[in-house]
This record gives C-alpha cells, sequence and structure tokens, in this order.
C-alpha cells in the first residue's frame, strides 16, 4: 500500500456510525485528472444513497486539490450502472477491448469545474 500511497493513490472508507459501508479510491493521474477506482458499497447499505454519497466526496476531494475531471473504468455491458453514473453527471467517453477480460471496458468521465 506504501507504493500506491507514493504513486498518488488514495483510500477512503465510508461509515454510517463505527460500522464501515463503503469505499473508494482515487489516483491522482495528473495536475487535472484524477481516476476514481473501486467504488463499493456493501450490499446491505446499496441502494440507499451511500454511493453517490462516495462519489460526492470523491468530486469535492477532487475539487478542493485543483482537479478538473475524474474518469472512470466500468464494465461496458452493465448498463445499470453506467446509466447510474451518467444520473450523477458522467458521461460516456469510450471503449476498450481487452483481451484478458470477458467484457468491454466502458470509460467515463465528469468534469468538476465549477
Amino acid at each position: 500500500m506504501t507504493a500506491l500511497k507514493k504513486k498518488g493513490v488514495n483510500f477512503f472508507r465510508g461509515f454510517l456510525g463505527e460500522t464501515q459501508v463503503g469505499f473508494v479510491v482515487l489516483e491522482k493521474a495528473d495536475e487535472a485528472l484524477y481516476y476514481m477506482e473501486k467504488l463499493a458499497v456493501l450490499p446491505g447499505y446499496r441502494h440507499q444513497g451511500y454511493g453517490r454519497k462516495l462519489v460526492e466526496f470523491a468530486v469535492d476531494y477532487v475539487r478542493s486539490h485543483n482537479g478538473k475531471k475524474i474518469s472512470i473504468g466500468t464494465i461496458d455491458e452493465h448498463t445499470i450502472l453506467k446509466n447510474w453514473y451518467k444520473k450523477l453527471g458522467f458521461r460516456e467517453i469510450s471503449t476498450r477491448k481487452f483481451n484478458h477480460l470477458p467484457f468491454t471496458v466502458g470509460y467515463m468521465e465528469i468534469d468538476i469545474r465549477e
């Protein structure tokens, strides 16, 4: 984890009281762009707004560090998840097929400049 920290990766946990309900990782790609990765909410806490709160936290964090955009990679065939990200302001950028993956990776991003 230390090597990831040196690379500019930050790990954030979301809590409800003392219970960790979610997790998100942000990696600084350059001065303007951050990658949001590994967004997860425990199954028993999904569909209650915690994922949205983690994304909003990520946006606020990146904005406070003078970032301009956040990029994510998703399973392109997972239309429900893609639509959820679209409701949060992300837009589809491109797709890519990797030989070692059984799905297409869909890239999305959000411009967070005010």
